[in-house]
This record gives structure tokens, C-alpha cells and sequence, in this order.
């Protein structure tokens, strides 16, 4: 086996895309569960990679809503963002629920010969001299040349080496819920000195709004700007601090998506970045596989890559949100993740 993928999200499924393209064998392990996982809102920077990965009409035609500007307001002073432009026209988000997304992602894995292990089981790594060389998922054994960590916030592979986490902000928690109804504003951005609110239409009925505020970690009231909509089920909260794995590669693993880093959904590229991830880390294996490089070269390369988008992103936000509230970190921030 040359690639044991562990987390069939979009940067797991991006992943074993690319690789089984490249004639690479690849197998996809993933927990049986239902659980709900927001993030309708694709960038409209992720077009190109999902047509390479021969998803993009088929997200298309999901994708009910394409707008292409967003209204940003910040500590009151509204403007209308536009997403780019070239010669074939504006450039356009796309807002596809993230079951359908994954859903679309899976099939187009199996049907390039990708083999899906589904279970229940603890998954622990296979590991020999420092080196990763496969996995065990509750007494089946996989080996494999590479093992890359797809597993979402849950960081498995990190947390499975007795690694933690490094924190990279102080606590943050979003909040997030759905309403019935239309807004004037396919997608709009509010923040202030208390934090931030968007607001995203999701579906022509469906409404998708996200909240977060500095230093509050219970469930808020939704935004006034849905207060007129019906609510649909009950929001939730998500823990959205800033995050990063001591080490996202290694010579024999690479860890990809929100298992690698965690940045809060202001940033407003997080399924880019894991489909991106998902796609640098098979890129890497492959590299190595075809002797283009050394294992050590494609890991260090992988980590400067990541880690480097990484910085980008927080001090970007960094400075949005000194500019809104100058005491939003707390003062004995904490070094570890846990």
C-alpha cells in the first residue's frame, strides 16, 4: 500500500483523489458517524482544484448559490468586496452543504479505485525506529509506505505520539445555526469590538449564520440580522482556537486539514486549505515514490509550506483584531493545545 489516509473529510478524500489519479494505491479509512460538519462556503480560489480533481460540475450543480461579492461591515464602515475577476467573468463562491461536498468527493475516490475501510475501532499507528509505516484499526493492519492524518480537529496521529497541539491565540469558540428564509446579502461580514457575526445564504431558503465573540464561550443569542427568519434546529458551538501540530510531516506521515491546523472561520478559507493540504501531501508522497525526492526533503518542504500559510493567515487576523479590540488576547496565553 502507498498511502494509508486516515479521515474521509475533504482534505482525506482530496488526498486519495489525487493520489489513485497517479496510479498510486491508496486506502481511506474512516469512522462510521453522522455527526454534522458546517462549512458551506467554498472560496472561489478552490475552482481549479476541484476541477482537477473531476468534482466541479458535479459541485456545481449542488451549488444553488454562487455569489460574487460579499458585504463587509467593520466597526460601521460597509463596503462591497468582490471576489476577482478575468476574462470569462467575476469570480464566485460556491455554497454547496458540506454533506453533499463530501459526499461528491468519496464517490469520485472509490470510483478511481481508492478502497474505503469504514469502522468503529480505535485507529493506533504502526511505528518501527521512528518511522510510521502503517496503521492498526481495531487488529486490522494496513502498511503502507506513507500515512497521512486527515482526521479533523480530533488530531489523531499528534495526539496518538504523545504530541500536543501548540496554541497560536487564546481560547475562541464559535457559534453557528441556521434560519429559514432569504437575506438581502448572499454573504456578509460584520465585526466590532465583541467579535465578529457572518451571515451566508446558503440555499435559496436556507440561511447559515456564524458567530464569534472575544472571550465568550456560551451559546449566544443568534444575530439580530436573522432574528426576522425562522430558526432551523438548535446552533452549536465549535472550539475555533488557533492551532497548529509541532509537526505536520514526517519522513513516513503527513497531516493534513484541520488535523494539521485550526484557524477560525473569519479566515475564510478553511475547506480551501484542506483540499490544498490534502493535495500537497499526496503530491509529496508521490514525489517520493517516483524518486524524485527524499523522504526527509518532502516532509520539510511540506511543513515550510503549511506553516508559512499558517503565519500568513493568524497575522492577518492578528492585526484585524488588534485593530477592533486591543485586549483580545489574554495575557497568560497558553503555549499548549490540549
Amino acid at each position: 500500500m502507498d498511502l494509508a489516509i486516515v479521515g474521509a473529510g475533504p482534505a482525506g478524500c482530496a488526498a486519495a483523489i489525487w493520489a489513485a489519479a497517479r496510479g498510486l494505491n491508496v486506502v481511506l479509512v474512516s469512522r462510521i458517524e453522522s455527526r454534522f460538519r458546517p462549512g458551506e462556503c467554498l472560496h472561489p480560489g478552490i475552482e481549479i482544484l476541484l476541477r482537477d480533481l473531476g468534482v466541479l460540475d458535479e459541485v456545481l450543480e449542488r451549488s444553488r448559490v454562487q455569489p460574487s461579492v460579499r458585504t463587509v461591515e467593520i466597526e460601521g464602515r460597509r463596503l462591497t468586496d468582490n471576489f476577482g475577476s478575468d476574462a470569462d467573468g467575476p469570480w464566485r463562491a460556491f455554497h454547496v452543504f458540506r454533506s453533499d461536498l463530501d459526499a461528491i468527493l468519496l464517490s469520485r475516490a472509490q470510483q478511481l479505485g481508492v478502497a474505503l475501510y469504514l469502522h468503529k475501532s480505535r485507529v493506533t499507528p504502526l511505528v518501527q525506529n521512528g518511522r510510521v509505516y502503517g496503521i492498526d484499526v481495531g487488529g486490522r493492519l494496513f502498511h503502507s509506505t506513507f500515512v497521512i492524518d486527515a482526521s479533523g480537529p480530533n488530531a489523531w496521529l499528534t495526539h496518538a505520539m504523545g504530541r500536543e497541539l501548540m496554541a497560536g491565540s487564546p481560547r475562541l469558540t464559535a457559534f453557528y445555526g441556521y434560519s429559514r428564509g432569504r437575506m438581502p446579502d448572499e454573504q456578509s461580514f460584520t465585526a466590532n469590538s465583541a467579535g465578529w457575526q457572518w451571515t451566508a445564504q446558503i440555499s435559496p431558503s436556507l440561511v447559515n449564520w456564524t458567530s464569534l465573540q472575544f472571550g465568550v464561550h456560551k451559546k449566544p443569542r443568534p444575530p439580530a440580522t436573522v432574528s426576522s427568519l425562522s430558526p432551523v434546529g438548535s446552533s452549536s458551538g465549535a472550539d475555533v482556537t488557533w492551532r497548529i501540530a509541532p509537526s505536520v510531516a514526517g519522513a513516513s506521515y503527513f497531516i493534513v486539514g484541520d488535523a494539521a491546523v485550526v484557524i477560525d472561520p473569519a479566515a475564510g478559507n478553511g475547506v480551501l486549505r484542506a483540499v490544498m493540504s490534502g493535495i500537497k501531501a499526496a503530491y509529496n508522497a508521490h514525489a517520493v515514490l517516483c524518486g524524485k525526492t527524499s523522504p526527509t526533503e518532502a516532509a520539510r518542504d511540506y511543513e515550510k509550506w503549511l506553516r508559512l500559510w499558517f503565519e500568513a493567515d493568524t497575522a492577518k487576523l492578528s492585526a484585524m483584531y488588534d485593530s477592533l479590540k486591543k485586549d483580545w488576547r489574554t495575557p497568560n496565553m497558553a503555549v499548549a493545545y490540549h
